[in-house]
């Protein structure tokens, strides 16, 4: 993911094949939770090209690099790969990473910024100790006018912290477009 290479010991067992040295670091760098689904392509010479998948089928892309529109310096962001599975559920999971190093615990709401100059209030779900788990509340009626679509990318760009704040675009060949 993101480019970054991973040295991973596997072993031979009874059980089949085991991940072990550098797999937990592997694993707690991109939070991964149970329902998680990893999926692992040959490249050839013991090398794999991993994506990750989310409970709502999401691909999760940890701190996509992608440069401020106001500034020379990138934003915290994370960019979710929309799935059919995303549009049944009428929410998208936010990765574990980026909600503990970026987003206040125990927030009730998150502030989409569009292109147009309106403010979407979208409701969070939050894991018990307060750390936020899915953008969820008013995400389908946002999706809808937007018209996003299964096999967008979307890139949500964090401009405020305090008060959670994202900018959200669309990824395609030709670039990115605020929604």
């Amino acid at each position: 993911m993101g480019g970054r290479v991973w040295n991973i010991e596997v072993i031979r067992s009874d059980e089949g094949i085991i991940f072990t040295t550098g797999w937990s670091e592997f694993f707690a760098h991109h939070s991964l939770n149970f329902g998680y689904f990893v999926v692992f392509e040959y490249r050839g010479n013991s090398t794999f090209f991993t994506s990750i998948l989310d409970h709502s089928g999401c691909e999760v892309h940890m701190d996509a690099p992608i440069a401020s529109s106001s500034s020379s310096q990138p934003l915290p962001s994370f960019q979710i790969t929309m799935s059919a599975r995303s549009f049944c559920h009428r929410c998208i999971y936010v990765p574990g990473t980026f909600a503990r190093t970026h987003l206040p615990r125990f927030e009730n709401e998150v502030q989409i910024h569009d292109a147009a100059g309106r403010v979407w209030q979208i409701g969070l779900d939050r894991r018990g100790n307060g750390i936020v788990r899915r953008i969820a509340r008013g995400w389908a009626a946002f999706y809808s006018t937007k018209n996003i679509s299964p096999g967008d990318t979307c890139v949500f760009e964090l401009i405020n912290s305090d008060i959670p704040a994202f900018n959200v675009y669309t990824v395609a060949a030709g670039g990115r477009q605020l929604l």
